[in-house]
């Protein structure tokens, strides 16, 4: 018996809400950090490629014109004596200059070339390099402008050698940044998918087993303890759940010991006043008039019914166990669906309701209990007189079923049919719809009745209704009265 009638709350739903959201923040928090990083350093090195090295690299393409041309019209002057070649030269030389001011501004690994090629510069110019026009000829000799041009080369091409390694440096960064933002994503989509399948678990379990106990008492009237699986606020529901189904079972019980006590007590007096009425009917005790006659049969027919009653509570007392005693036979089902409708029979032609048996041709002999069986049967047949409009019909159907390994019964009528949301209590004891508790008499447990005998014998019992158009009831039972 899983009873826990006071479970120790560890862990609560809203703790492993918060364990599994703190789980993903912590796994997202670092994903995210790892890449803020990542992207800082990509825009750092961004930030070198773009504004320093590619423009270093355009202004010593500059440069290394601006000598070019320096060259090609200083010997040209020296051939022709042209003024036009030494004003070409002066304009090579001004862009020269303006080319190592813009590159001063930049201040970066590798700039003491530039510095050396400055310095070169205001040695050779210094006028010039202080912004006053030249008095004498300008020119540069061919070593030093060949010096020049090799600084310039060496550092241009130092400025692609760092360029190259900076953008290779991006690549990997970048590269590492996708694969890590990747796999902590990955392990994030983890962590959560695990949370989400811990806490669907650790949540269906108990409600699973919650819905089973619920189950068991709307379907078939059971009352059982359900097992306790969590220490949260599902487990005090299900310990709750619990306490209710103890307490529920004792009131069962107390009721069932009450219903016994009054049965017994009950049916000793009032079988020695329907014999004493009926001897007074009998006009056994001395001559009655009509009047009183009358009067004695309407207290006849009361007692015969309390008498019906009490009968049907001592059965269900009996039953309550849902174990019942069989005394299993081989019989026939035609002639026990005859025999009850014989029974029947006073009861419908009461009504002007007709009675209709269907036979298959293909029945076969059946173990089981005949007298309980036919008691399930009657209380079926009898249930649906009762609710049958008069002047209708009853159909009562056999034939086999799953094979030949079953036995099925349908008990239909033409009455007003059940809702549909009373269909599932209409076998529990003591169960009687708002509409039967106004038109009808009955205590509610004839269907309890016909349901624990049906299952004593391994058998199912269900119905089908549409409010309106009738109802009908089936059973099937083993054909070699094997228990289920």
């Amino acid at each position: 018996m899983y009873l826990s009638r006071k479970p120790i709350k560890y862990y609560g739903i809203l703790f492993k809400l918060l364990v599994v959201f703190i789980g993903i923040m912590i796994f997202a928090y670092f994903t995210i950090s790892t890449l803020l990083i990542y992207i800082k350093d990509s825009v750092n090195i961004s930030r070198d490629i773009v504004k320093v090295r590619f423009e270093v690299l355009t202004i010593s393409q500059r440069l290394v014109d601006s000598l070019l041309v320096m060259e090609e019209n200083q010997k040209k002057y020296e051939i022709l004596h042209s003024d036009e070649y030494k004003k070409n030269f002066m304009a090579a030389l001004s862009e020269y200059k303006n080319a190592i001011w813009s590159i001063l501004w930049f201040r970066y690994e590798g700039f003491s070339a530039w510095e050396e090629l400055h310095a070169e510069f205001r040695e050779t110019f210094p006028d010039l390099a202080q912004g006053r026009d030249l008095s004498k000829e300008p020119w540069i000799d061919q070593d030093r402008l060949n010096q020049w041009m090799r600084i310039v080369v060496s550092a241009r091409q130092d400025n692609e050698r760092v360029l190259e390694s900076g953008m290779r440096e991006l690549f990997r960064i970048s590269e590492v940044a996708v694969n890590r933002g990747v796999s902590g994503l990955t392990i994030s989509i983890g962590v959560g998918l695990l949370g989400v399948l811990f806490l669907t678990y650790s949540l269906s379990r108990p409600l699973r087993e919650l819905r089973r106990g619920i189950r068991a008492y709307t379907r078939d009237g059971r009352l059982e303890p359900i097992r306790v699986l969590s220490k949260d606020e599902l487990g005090e529901l299900g310990a709750a759940f619990n306490d209710m189904t103890v307490r529920l079972k004792e009131e069962e019980r107390m009721r069932a010991d009450f219903i016994d006590m009054v049965s017994h007590e009950i049916r000793t007096p009032l079988t020695s006043i329907r014999e004493s009425v009926n001897l007074m009917r009998e006009r056994v005790l001395g001559d009655v008039n009509e009047r009183q006659k009358r009067f004695l049969d309407i207290a006849s027919d009361e007692l015969q019914r309390i008498s019906a009653m009490l009968t049907s509570l001592l059965k269900v007392s009996s039953m309550a166990s849902q174990i019942v005693d069989l005394a299993p036979v081989t019989f026939n089902p035609e002639e026990l669906l005859r025999e009850t409708l014989e029974k029947a029979g006073p009861s419908a032609e009461a009504k002007g309701i007709s009675l209709s048996p269907r036979v298959a041709p293909d029945i076969v002999s059946v173990v089981g209990d005949r007298e309980l069986l036919g008691q399930a049967l009657y209380n079926l047949v009898g249930n649906a007189v009762k609710f049958s409009p008069p002047e209708r019909t009853v159909r009562v159907g056999v034939e086999m079923a799953d094979g030949g390994e079953k036995l099925l019964v349908s008990i239909s009528d033409e009455g007003p049919g059940i809702p549909e949301e009373e269909q599932s209590h209409v076998f529990n004891k003591y169960y009687r719809g708002v509409r039967t508790k106004r038109t009808t008499d009955g205590i509610g447990l004839g269907l309890n009745i016909a349901k624990t005998i049906v299952e004593a014998h391994g058998g199912n019992i269900w119905l089908s209704s549409l409010p309106g158009k009738g109802c009908t009831f089936y059973f099937t039972i083993p054909v070699d009265g094997a228990r289920a």
